[in-house]
């Protein structure tokens, strides 16, 4: 069974859809990642499935359960850990309280804050720095962490290395892998450094203007000669 499927979904902004019958799904531990051009419609998705956005028609099924109409906080308790690509910290608590608001549902939250400062050792150095002056990766690594703290079943990343270095995109991208290893699953929007997420991928999604053109392993997208004109818009 599946832990994540969507069928025929549609969202969008509004009464604009942006999504036009999108079917995708996450195998548990499974890492997947969902590619395209921007604009085709990768931030809309996961904001709909984080339970951001609101679903036009279709359906999201989570862990064997329809939760279509669910809120945000909702799918959190159920297991699901959303990441979005900005505005994803409180910029004006530490970093030690970002990760206890996280985990303010567990009886164990410090513990859970000592865990992420296991996986990201640079967040203990910074606990008592408020998040909104670290630097972009330790900002990426702190909204996982935050995530972390109520050890999701399916982990849900908007774009995480995006404007990156590419010393700190390369640990960030092994600090997820790591995360995946350890069995929690990964759905992951990936725009810059394709190769080096897709190459820990077992398959992608490739959407364009709001529908899945392509599926695929990431094996056989990797060595397919039109890579970079097909997916990522380069010559």
């Amino acid at each position: 069974m599946s832990l994540l499927e969507t069928r025929e979904l549609q969202s969008g902004y509004g009464r604009i859809p942006v999504l036009h019958g999108v079917d995708i799904d996450v195998q548990p531990g499974e890492m997947v990642a969902i590619l395209g051009a921007n604009g085709a419609g990768k931030s809309t998705l996961v904001k709909t499935i984080g339970r951001v956005l609101w679903v036009i028609a279709g359906e999201i099924i989570f862990d064997g359960k329809s939760v279509t109409r669910l809120h945000s906080y909702q799918m959190t308790a159920l297991g699901l850990g959303y990441v979005p690509q900005e505005n994803n910290i409180f910029s004006d608590l530490s970093v030690e309280e970002n990760l206890l608001m996280a985990g303010f549902l567990a009886k164990d939250a410090r513990a859970r804050v000592k865990r992420a400062y296991g996986r990201f050792p640079i967040l203990e150095e910074r606990k008592s720095q408020k998040a909104g002056t670290l630097s972009g990766g330790e900002r990426q690594m702190l909204a996982t962490g935050c995530a972390l703290t109520l050890d999701p079943k399916l982990l849900v990343l908007d774009e995480p290395t995006s404007g990156l270095s590419p010393q700190v995109t390369q640990g960030l991208i092994q600090g997820i892998v790591d995360i995946n290893k350890e069995g929690t699953a990964i759905l992951w929007v990936v725009e810059q450094n394709p190769r080096s997420v897709l190459c820990h991928c077992a398959r992608a999604f490739f959407l364009d203007s709001g529908v899945v053109t392509r599926t695929d392993t990431s094996t056989c997208l990797l060595d397919d000669p039109n890579f970079d004109s097909m997916f990522l818009g380069h010559r």
